[in-house]
This record gives structure tokens, C-alpha cells and sequence, in this order.
């Protein structure tokens, strides 16, 4: 297992942040881990933007409170579906746990649960995994070091995607097709493509996915725009490359789904490539952090 120290807080006295890739067994099901601890009195505000990926938090100790187009809840250890909506985080410190990422059909390959269940959705990790939860936590926090809990964690996975859900090929070939071509005119296609009717190629994807395909496609124009945009293109050619109709479509969808403009997104964001130290996932747009609220 590949474990490397991550310097993405390395300038905050006493955090730790620490990222390794899953065993061979798991790799295309979970994309990564990432353990971290954050010193009391760290606040934070982060607002996390839709990503297509399902993401896992086990708290060790401290939590969230977690805002995402509703009522604040706190929250320590849960699974996020995909969103299609940002998210803001918000902490004062005093965090420890880790964080999994998944691709949607490693998910529900792993859990075997419809995965329209998470969308838009923040579900406790008792409700995941049951009384099998709190061994868990007890067991990652007895674990000495950050290779044994993810070496833990490989080995619940496995043993879960043994019996967990099918994934249906028809599927796999249409979400790799709309993660190469996710402009609006190229979604009526997709399902004949693969030999579907639109309406079946939707319900399989509430089902193994958790989003229909229209906002799988959203969600893929949006981190592309954002992938553009931090290689420095201008708004016009963001648009005409990230699939949409023109700029204003550009622009609407990004405020739709961030709850910022481009040029608002730009500016917190503050030149980071993609993929930079503060993204949870390798390559995609995820995260910025905010300012404080007065």
C-alpha cells in the first residue's frame, strides 16, 4: 500500500494529513484514503463542489457541521452521495479521522445498496454498515498507525464487495461515454448506444450510480469548466471546450451548482492547479476554502 505524507496543512502547526491508494484488490472501487488531524482551534469553512464521487468520513474524534441547501447538521462520521449542489464544511479544530473516496459503482459494489438512497444525501454510518459501525471506529482508533487503519479498511471493503452489489456492464460503458462526451446533445444517444431504453438506462443508474444521467452529465461539464478555468482559459473558451451551450450556460450552471460565479470561484480559489494538496480526488476540482464568517 502506497502511504505518503500529504503537505496540505503542513503550514498549520501540529495537523497531519496523510493519502495512500487502496490494495490491487480494490483499486477502480475506492479512489483513495486520506487520514488527517487538525489541531483545536484550526476553523475552517470549506465549501466542497459537486465531484461525481462518493465519499466516506470516519470521525476518530470530533465532527462537522455540514450545510448543503437546508438546515446545518452536524455530523461526524457519514457517507455523501453524489451531489449535484455544493456543500459547506465548517470546524473549529480538534478533528481526527479519515476520509474514503469512491467511484459510484465501487460504492455500491462494496455496499450493495441502491445508491439513489445517498443522493443529495448525508447518511450516518450506523445506518451504512449497522452495529458492525461502532466495532469499526473502536478498531481504527486502537490501530497505531495510519497504514494499519487503511490496511483495516482494505480489508472490510474487500470482504464487503464480495457480496455486494452487481454492476450492470451497460452501465459502466454509458458512464465512461458521458465521462468523455457530457454535452447536453450527446446524452439521447447514449442509451441506444448501449442498448437501453433512455427510461431503463435511468432507473439503472438510480440504482448502481445514484444520479440519472442528465446530472451525471451536469456534474461532469462542471468539474471540466473547473479543470479549464484553473488552467487559466478565459470564460468563452471554458464554455465552448467544458461542453456547454454558450457562456451564459456556463455561468448559470456554475452558480446553480457552487453558489458562485466563475470569476467568484477563481478568486478563493487563488490559482490552485487541479488536483492540487487541497482536492480529494487526484485530477478534479473539489474543494476551496472560505473566508470566516464574521
Amino acid at each position: 500500500m502506497d502511504t505518503t505524507l500529504d503537505p496540505a496543512e503542513s503550514f498549520h502547526r501540529g495537523a497531519r494529513s496523510v493519502r495512500s491508494r487502496p490494495g490491487p484488490a480494490l483499486r477502480g472501487q475506492v479512489l483513495g484514503y486520506h487520514g488527517y488531524r487538525l489541531p483545536d482551534g484550526l476553523r475552517r469553512t470549506r465549501l466542497e463542489v459537486p465531484d461525481g464521487v462518493v465519499t466516506l468520513v470516519i470521525a476518530l474524534d470530533g465532527g462537522l457541521r455540514l450545510t448543503a441547501g437546508g438546515p446545518s447538521r452536524r455530523a461526524s462520521s457519514f457517507l455523501a452521495g453524489l451531489r449535484t449542489t455544493a456543500t459547506r464544511g465548517e470546524h473549529s479544530g480538534g478533528l481526527h479521522g479519515i476520509e474514503v473516496t469512491f467511484c459510484p459503482l465501487g460504492a455500491y459494489r462494496i455496499f450493495g445498496v441502491p445508491m439513489r438512497c445517498f443522493t443529495e444525501a448525508f447518511t450516518d454510518l450506523s445506518d451504512l454498515l449497522g452495529p458492525s459501525a461502532g466495532l469499526l471506529v473502536e478498531q481504527l482508533q486502537e490501530t497505531g498507525s495510519w497504514a494499519g487503519r487503511f490496511a483495516l479498511l482494505d480489508a472490510v471493503f474487500t470482504s464487503c464487495a464480495e457480496k455486494g452489489g452487481r454492476v450492470s456492464p451497460e452501465v459502466r460503458e454509458a458512464l465512461r461515454r458521458l465521462g468523455g462526451d457530457c454535452r447536453p446533445q450527446a446524452l439521447p444517444g447514449i442509451a441506444e448506444e448501449v442498448g437501453w431504453s433512455a427510461r431503463h438506462l435511468r432507473e439503472r443508474f438510480g440504482q448502481q450510480v445514484g444520479l440519472a444521467p442528465k446530472a451525471v452529465a451536469r456534474v461532469a461539464r462542471l468539474q471540466r469548466a473547473l479543470r479549464l478555468q484553473a488552467r487559466g482559459l478565459d470564460g468563452a473558451e471554458v464554455a465552448a471546450l467544458g461542453g456547454f451551450h454558450d457562456q451564459a450556460h456556463c455561468i448559470r450552471e456554475f452558480k446553480a451548482m457552487t453558489g458562485l460565479t466563475p470569476t467568484q470561484f477563481s478568486a478563493h480559489r487563488g490559482g490552485l492547479p487541479a488536483g492540487s494538496p487541497l482536492d480529494r480526488v487526484a485530477g478534479r476540482v473539489t474543494s476551496l476554502l472560505l473566508p470566516d464568517p464574521d
